[in-house]
């Protein structure tokens, strides 16, 4: 076997492994960002306390006392936000009526689509923080 084969072969090996890489990392991103939501709000808040505790290095005392706090600021925040929802939701119905007149008919349907799944997530938010209420 000549030198330029094995080198060849090595750089073919090396490409593959690359491609690979990048086709693997760009499926588990896309998969992980569409099911982020279908854990909910209680997997966020899950998420925040995780990274607080890794970051501030917290211990396990700390994080017993600070998981009341992050908990009802995040109620709060759902709070606040679903105050203003009637707003956000009423800017939305006009922008997408805005847009569906650009779109297809088949573009129209997906845009119904998206929009049924992110008031979809709006109402796991719901129902999260009404129990969190019902809990307090």
């Amino acid at each position: 076997m000549t030198r330029g084969k094995l080198w060849s072969g090595l750089i073919v090996l090396f490409l593959a492994g690359t491609l690979t890489g990048i086709v693997g990392t760009s499926l588990y991103n896309r998969f992980e960002q569409q099911h982020r939501w279908e854990r909910g709000p209680a997997a966020r808040h899950e998420r925040i306390m995780k990274r607080l505790t890794q970051e501030l290095s917290l211990s396990s005392a700390q994080q017993a006392d600070i998981e009341p706090i992050v908990s009802r600021i995040y109620v709060e925040v759902l709070q606040l936000r679903f105050q203003h929802q009637p707003e956000v939701e009423r800017i939305l119905a006009h922008g997408i009526a805005d847009l569906k007149a650009k779109l297809s008919a088949d573009q129209q349907a997906k845009l119904d689509g998206l929009y049924a799944r992110v008031q979809q997530r709006w109402q796991v938010s719901r129902d999260y923080l009404q129990a969190a209420q019902e809990r307090r």
